[in-house]
C-alpha cells in the first residue's frame, strides 16, 4: 500500500494545480449589456500648422491639382499631398497652391510641356 500512497499524492498535488489554475484564468470580469464603445461621429483631423525643419529648408512646397503630372520619372518636385497628406484650411508658411502661370517651366516642368533651352 505504501507504493499507492506514494502515487496518490503527488497525483492528488498536480489535480489541485490544474484545478487552481484553471479557475484563475476563466474569471474574467463581466460587462454590463448596456455598454457599447464609444466613437466620435466624426473623425477629428489634424492638419500640418508647420513644416518640419527638414521641409522649411526646400521652399516652395506645392499642393498639385489632381492628376497632375511632371516630366520626368521622380514625379513632381516638392509635392506637399505626397509628404504630408491633404492640407488645412490654413497652409504652413512655404506651402502654396500651384499656379501655372507663375511655376511652369521655372520651378516645374509639366509633363508634355517643352520648356525654353
Amino acid at each position: 500500500m505504501p507504493h499507492a500512497v506514494k502515487f496518490a499524492t503527488p497525483l492528488a498535488a498536480i489535480v489541485f494545480a490544474v484545478t487552481a489554475l484553471a479557475g484563475c484564468t476563466a474569471t474574467t470580469t463581466p460587462q454590463s449589456a448596456g455598454s457599447t464603445p464609444t466613437v466620435s461621429p466624426t473623425p477629428t483631423s489634424t492638419y500640418l500648422t508647420e513644416l518640419p525643419q527638414w521641409a522649411a529648408n526646400t521652399t516652395p512646397w506645392f499642393i498639385y491639382p489632381d492628376g497632375f503630372e511632371c516630366y520626368g520619372t521622380e514625379g513632381c518636385p516638392n509635392d506637399y499631398r505626397w509628404h504630408f497628406g491633404e492640407p488645412g484650411p490654413v497652409l504652413p508658411e512655404g506651402v502654396v497652391y500651384y499656379d501655372p502661370a507663375v511655376h511652369d517651366c521655372v520651378e516645374v516642368r509639366p509633363l508634355g510641356m517643352e520648356c525654353g533651352k
